[in-house]
């Protein structure tokens, strides 16, 4: 059974209106209990590349969703996905206080070659630019509309780029100025565990290593490790999960002085359902443990969030998502994200 969240102004747990569409889409034409044992090596498993888009949580090495099915030997795969973020989030307590008002935009290139057919390669590249941004007020505008929570963002000025965090009245993080900078890349290594009709398993493992910049808040300045596993699992010709449990080890005991955790356990599951050839509607939900194991802010503990959109196949080679990301745990990930994503093979599809 699939349950929908919605929000109202009791409850802010929820989608926006095109969550309540996608939500009413799959009660109304729910999933096989029984998977048909149809082979369909074409099915569409790729889940959306988007992690938690906290800037504090983004620069650790969690790695982004993956598919299961690994690519054939020679064949390559090159992905382009482009994420925007808004957010406006103010809390405190009694020894930690933190600002974030920022638009981030998060372009990400990656490329997975297939060493053999059970062995693969994939490299991540992020370039982020952070700034004030210029969507506050369509955001704010549309909350409105749909009369869902605007929390302080009718309080604050528009556009602006803060981002602060103070632990006992020290300052340990202070940005006011738009930046654009290289991110952290991401080396993964992966080998195929499973391969059947209806069922595929991967092992992966990967390195982060810091060449972003610290003071700008896109890399913790360490090489972080992490290990996963990613299951595709076909349900029906037309239905589709696939699923990501892993963790992350951190190289680093803190981050501007602010204390981290030895490590961190984060997941998904992702819903597909192929309404047509070259159409797959997707729900995904996601979440992470804390990766600050001092501070009891929500913004920086544990969290999970609801991605949901959908994929267009334009040919056997070419596919192209489109998504948005919901905080359906309130004041512990960002408001809102928009993806984008483009992915192409180079030979054998």
């Amino acid at each position: 059974m699939l349950i929908c969240f919605f929000r109202s102004q009791k409850n802010a747990n929820g989608f926006t209106a095109i969550g309540v569409f996608l939500c009413l889409l799959f009660l109304a034409y729910p999933p096989p209990l029984l998977a048909s044992g149809n082979d369909d090596n074409q099915a569409d498993f790729h889940p959306f590349e988007i992690r938690d888009q906290n800037l504090f949580n983004l620069i650790h090495g969690q790695a982004s969703p993956t598919n299961a099915r690994l690519n054939k030997k020679s064949q390559g795969l090159w992905s382009s996905s482009l994420v925007i973020t808004n957010t406006l989030n103010i809390e405190d307590n009694a020894n930690e206080s933190i600002y974030l008002d920022y638009e981030a935009y998060r372009f990400n290139l990656s490329y997975q070659h297939g060493l053999d057919d059970e062995w693969n390669l994939k490299l991540d590249i992020p370039v982020i630019h952070q700034s004030g941004g210029i969507f506050d007020s369509a955001i704010d505008n549309w909350h409105e509309f749909w009369s869902l929570p605007r929390a302080n963002r009718p309080f604050v000025e528009h556009d602006r780029y803060e981002v602060q965090y103070a632990y006992q009245g020290q300052t340990l993080a202070d940005l006011n100025e738009a930046s654009n900078t290289l991110g952290d890349i991401q080396i993964a290594v992966t080998r195929s565990l499973i391969e059947s009709n209806t069922t595929v398993m991967s092992l992966w493992t990967s390195l982060k290593l810091p060449t972003g910049d610290e003071d700008n808040l896109t890399s913790n300045g360490a090489v972080d490790a992490s290990a996963w596993l990613a299951l595709n699992q076909q349900l029906s010709g037309d239905w589709v999960m696939n699923f990501n449990a892993g963790a992350v080890i951190l190289g680093a005991d803190d981050y501007k002085s602010i204390p981290l955790s030895d490590y961190a356990l984060y997941g998904h599951a992702m819903l597909g359902w192929m309404i047509t050839d070259n159409i797959n509607l997707k729900l995904q939900l996601q979440g992470h443990t804390r990766y600050y194991e001092q501070s009891r802010l929500d913004i920086l503990g544990d969290t999970f969030f609801l991605t949901f959109g959908g994929t267009i196949t334009i040919d056997q080679c070419n596919q192209l998502d489109f998504a948005m990301s919901e905080d359906i745990k309130v004041n512990a990930s960002p408001d809102a994200s928009l993806i984008i994503s483009w992915r192409s093979y180079t030979s054998g599809c």
